[in-house]
């Protein structure tokens, strides 16, 4: 494919515009985002007749979107801190869509008076609302907070829309790979339903995910101006006010407020999950052909609360917690804090019971008759190089604790294992990365879900049932005792794409107990383990 760049046109000319936007090659993708930021900046300081200058924005857009998502890849797949490489890929992109933006916001004011444009400013609100929510979900691919009047910005386009009279009136809309029209509320919607889908909590894959999801299920959405008192459910806008979906119970009810109505998205979603247990692809029920088993289904059952349900699902309340929490985020590190001590091949080891060893674990038959004191510990880690970072506890609940880290330290990914001990914590423990968010001043907010239980370090390699050849060295494990109360059965961390179901694994523990295992089912998957649900096996 040539990927020669036309020559850059005179940008005060429209046809030389819309002619070299004709031969425009987007796949080199530097030169053409570089050019495009520039043609649509010079139109802005010298811009022609409002129609020519729609034509030629509009004529843009497929190439913008196409080097526009292929920059967005540089810093999606982790957290985006703001003093870092390719904080300066994040500006361009923001830019880029701010002068689409700006494009379109002068278009329109240039033709506010035309009689001309009345037909065309159903479109021109909805492309207003389209570019302001993509500076929106630009932030949370980065896992960046969103800056101050970004969303008073939006609810103020969306507010016009309805003064105009135009909110529901559906324009052609090529980006919209679904239905390929949409209208201001359906734009206005397809953004806050990536809000309520708690954006800094997901993977790049299922970000894109719901991108198109939020695209094609907003139109299943409606707002509506008439709110009831005595309602505690559902969720509703204010738009006087600098945030997105609230649910009405904690709102007072004003003029400038909208209510949500999203029980037609609910019964569809229904009807999809159904569908998936019939054997339906995701492809043929229009969630994009990228989509795969079982992970779609699994995204969209996770999104029925606050989709369908228009809740969030907490299941436990937070409650203010004020103190540090040390953290190890590597798995040496990991498993050198759990059980002070590096992770070592196991010698060969006698066959024991599963019950054996859970009495070790459980009433201490084999510890250290010395344990090492902290001091010990974190002197062998320095030496050994194990990292061990402190950050500050915003909340808590029961299931997990809201952190947060000034200054610079270690990259933390999203579903990333990590071992953690509060500052009033005998042990730590182990937990899931559950969501990341960069302030622009640095710090690193995050939210962890605690696993249940005590974890011990294991040794595990897959077992060679032929009974030919070497066996495998072990790998460093976890196991999680069954808590009763959190009604948690045990479970086994193992090394990311261990799991498949059936698999079977030699454990062994402390270097004297022996036993095996068959993985059943698959409780979590992360991006550096899998937590599997297990059967013994009788030796």
């Amino acid at each position: 494919m040539n990927t020669v760049m036309p020559p850059r046109p005179d940008f005060t000319d429209p046809d030389g515009c819309l002619a070299w936007l004709v031969d425009l090659n987007p796949t080199n993708v530097g030169e053409a985002h570089a050019t495009l930021a520039g043609m649509l900046a010079a139109l802005l300081e010298v811009p022609p007749a409002p129609l020519r200058h729609l034509e030629i924005v509009e004529q843009a857009r497929p190439a913008l979107e196409f080097v526009q998502n292929r920059f967005a890849q540089r810093y999606a797949s982790r957290p985006l801190p703001p003093v870092s490489q390719e904080d300066e890929t994040l500006r361009v992109v923001l830019n880029l869509w701010q002068l689409m933006l700006r494009s379109y916001a002068l278009i329109a004011q240039r033709s506010a008076l035309d009689p001309g444009f009345v037909d065309r400013r159903p479109m021109l609100a909805q492309r207003r609302l389209h570019y302001h929510g993509a500076l929106i979900l630009e932030y949370y691919r980065a896992r960046r907070e969103t800056p101050p009047g970004i969303w008073a910005e939006l609810h103020r386009l969306y507010s016009a829309a309805e003064e105009w009279n135009v909110a529901k009136v559906r324009v052609t809309e090529p980006l919209n790979e679904t239905w390929h029209a949409q209208s201001c509320t359906e734009a206005y919607l397809a953004v806050l339903l990536v809000e309520a889908a708690n954006p800094y909590g997901r993977t790049p894959r299922e970000f894109s995910w719901i991108l198109n999801w939020a695209q094609r299920f907003a139109p299943h959405c409606s707002l509506h101006k008439d709110i009831k008192p005595e309602a505690r459910s559902g969720y509703v806008l204010d738009l006087s006010r600098d945030f997105a979906l609230r649910p009405q119970g904690d709102i007072e009810i004003t003029p400038s407020l909208r209510r949500v109505d999203n029980r037609r998205l609910a019964a569809h979603i229904q009807a999809i999950i159904a569908q998936f247990k019939n054997g339906a692809t995701p492809a043929s029920l229009g969630l994009g052909d990228d989509c795969i088993q079982p992970a779609c289904a699994r995204l969209l059952i996770s999104l029925y609360r606050p989709w369908g349900l228009t809740s969030a699902g907490r299941r436990f309340p937070r409650r203010a917690t004020q103190g540090t929490m040390q953290i190890a985020s590597d798995l040496p590190s990991i498993g050198y804090y759990i059980a002070d001590k590096p992770f070592a091949q196991p010698p060969q080891v006698r066959a024991g019971t599963f019950r054996d060893t859970q009495s070790v674990y459980t009433i201490g038959e084999q510890v250290e008759k010395a344990p090492p004191s902290d001091a010990e510990i974190y002197s062998r880690a320095a030496l050994l190089g194990m990292i061990l970072e402190h950050w500050n506890i915003i909340d808590q609940s029961v299931s997990g604790f809201r952190i947060v880290r000034d200054g610079s330290g270690s990259r933390i990914d999203h579903r990333q294992l990590v071992a953690v001990r509060p500052a009033d914590g005998e042990s730590f423990l182990l937990a899931e990365i559950c969501w990341l968010m960069y302030r622009v001043d640095g710090r690193l907010f995050a939210g962890i879900a605690l696993m249940p239980g005590l974890p011990h370090v294991v040794a595990a390699r897959i077992r060679n049932r032929s009974g030919t050849g070497l066996n495998e060295n072990y790998h460093q494990a976890f196991l999680l005792p069954e808590i009763e109360a959190l009604r948690a059965l045990p479970s086994l961390v193992v090394p990311a794409g261990w799991y498949t179901a059936g698999r079977e694994l030699d454990i062994c523990a402390n270097g004297e107990k022996d036993f095996q295992i068959r993985m059943q089912s698959l409780i979590a998957r992360g991006i550096n383990f899998d937590r599997v649900g297990f059967q013994l096996l009788e030796s």
